[in-house]
C-alpha cells in the first residue's frame, strides 16, 4: 500500500530560517489560542505544511501517564488499522516515542538513527517500505517532562529530512505539548454518563469485535465510532491499548478524551484460551483518582505542587501541610501562590471547586 499522495506533490525546496521563525511564532500563538484538539490538529497541520514540507503525516494525542496513543489525525495516509497499531509505536525500535521523550532532543530522523540503514527498523520494514516512503521525521510533544502527543512526517522518492528540520521539530516540541496539554484541561462534559454501565469488548486476533456488551456500543459512539462492530476498523485508541496489552502480555490502560469532551478510561488485557492474541477491553467513565494526576500534569504542576494539591483536596490546613511535607508554612504559601497562578484561580476554594470538582464532573461523575 502506498501513500495516497496529494494532488500537487509538496516541494521539498530549501526552507529558510526566517520562514521557520515566523512559523514558530504562529505555532506559539496557536498553542495559546484555546483551541480544542480537532482544531489544533487542523491548524498545526496547515502551518507546518510550509515550514516542514512532507508528502504524508500522522499526528497523535497521548496519555502522558501510559504513553498510549489516544487520538489520531492523518495527512494523505490510509486510516490507521491494527497493523499500524502493532508496529508504528514499538518501544524498542529506532526513534521510539518513549526514547525521544527521555532524550535531550525530542525529535529524530530515521535514517540518521539507523546509520543510513533504515531497513534495520522493524517499523520501516513492516509499515514504511511497503508504502514507498524514504524519509521519516518524528517529534514527541514534551512539556514539563510529560508527553501529550507526537507526529511523524514522511517523504517519498529518496528525499530525506535535514538536520535543520530535525532541530526545528525539536524546537516545536514544547510548543505543541503546551497546546495539546491545554486542550485536555478544557475538557468538559456535555451529556449524561454517570449512570452508564461499563462496556466490554472482546477483540479477535485481527482486532475485530468478536463480542460486545450493550453499553459498549454507546461508549464506542462517544469515541466517534458509528460503523459496524466486527466489520469496520475500531478507533485507533482502542487498537493502540489492545496492542500495548498484547505486547506486554499483561494489562494496559489509557484515558481518552471523547468527542463529547468526557474522559473515558480504557482497560485492556489479553484473553487466554481460544485463538491467540485475543484482547478484552473495558470502557468506562474515568474516575476522579484516574484523572486527577492528568489534571495536575496538564496545569504543569511540579511533583511537590502535586503533593501539596493532594493534601489541599483532603482539606488539610497550611500548618499541617508544612509538617507533613517538612517545609515551612511560608514555603507552603509560596507553592499555593504558584498553583493558583497556573490554574488561573485565587483561592483554595476556587481551586477545588472550579478546577478539580469541575473536572471530576467532566468524567461523568
Amino acid at each position: 500500500m502506498r501513500f495516497r499522495g496529494r494532488p500537487d506533490p509538496c516541494d521539498h525546496a530549501h526552507v529558510n530560517h526566517s520562514t521557520r521563525a515566523r512559523t514558530y511564532e504562529k505555532m506559539a500563538r496557536l498553542s495559546d489560542a484555546g483551541l480544542d484538539v480537532a482544531a489544533l490538529f487542523e491548524e498545526s497541520t496547515r502551518l507546518l505544511a510550509t515550514a516542514l514540507p512532507h508528502d504524508a503525516g500522522c499526528w497523535h494525542t497521548m496519555d502522558p501517564a501510559t504513553l498510549v496513543e489516544t487520538g489520531v489525525h492523518i495527512e494523505d495516509l490510509p486510516p490507521p488499522d491494527a497493523h499500524v497499531a502493532r508496529f508504528a509505536y514499538l518501544s524498542n525500535d529506532y526513534n521510539a516515542i518513549a526514547e525521544l521523550i527521555r532524550a535531550g532532543r525530542h525529535s529524530g530522523v530515521l535514517s540518521e538513527a539507523t546509520g543510513g540503514r533504515p531497513e534495520r527498523s522493524l517499523r520501516y520494514r513492516e509499515l514504511l517500505r511497503p508504502r514507498n516512503p524514504w524519509g521519516e521525521l518524528r517529534a514527541a510533544f514534551v512539556v514539563d517532562g510529560s508527553c501529550w502527543g507526537c507526529f511523524a512526517f514522511f517523504r517519498e522518492a529518496r528525499r530525506d529530512f535535514s538536520v535543520a528540520e530535525r532541530d526545528f521539530a525539536h524546537q516545536l516540541a514544547s510548543v505543541l505539548g503546551r497546546g495539546f496539554r491545554a486542550a485536555g484541561v478544557r475538557a468538559r462534559a456535555t451529556g449524561g454518563g454517570a449512570t452508564r454501565w461499563p462496556g466490554v469488548l472482546l477483540l479477535d486476533a485481527d482486532r475485530r469485535v468478536e463480542s460486545m456488551s450493550v453499553p459498549a456500543q454507546q461508549w464506542l459512539e462517544e469515541l466517534g465510532f458509528f460503523g459496524v462492530p466486527g466489520r469496520d476498523p475500531l478507533p485507533f485508541a482502542l487498537l493502540a491499548v489492545a496492542e500495548r496489552a498484547q505486547g506486554s502480555a499483561g494489562e494496559a490502560s489509557s484515558r481518552v478524551l471523547s468527542e463529547a469532551g468526557r474522559w473515558i478510561q480504557l482497560h485492556a488485557s489479553p484473553v487466554s484460551g481460544g485463538a491467540g492474541r485475543r484482547v478484552a477491553i473495558v470502557l468506562q467513565a474515568a474516575t476522579p483518582p484516574a484523572i486527577a494526576p492528568l489534571i495536575s500534569a496538564a496545569y504543569g504542576l511540579t511533583p511537590r505542587e502535586r503533593e501539596l494539591i493532594e493534601l489541599v483536596l483532603h482539606g488539610t490546613g497550611t500548618a499541617e501541610i508544612a509538617a507533613q511535607l517538612f517545609i515551612s508554612p511560608h514555603t507552603v504559601q509560596g507553592h499555593l501562590k504558584s498553583i493558583f497562578a497556573k490554574a488561573g484561580v485565587r483561592s483554595r476554594r476556587e481551586l477545588v471547586g472550579r478546577v478539580f470538582v469541575q473536572h471530576d464532573q467532566s468524567a461523568g461523575l
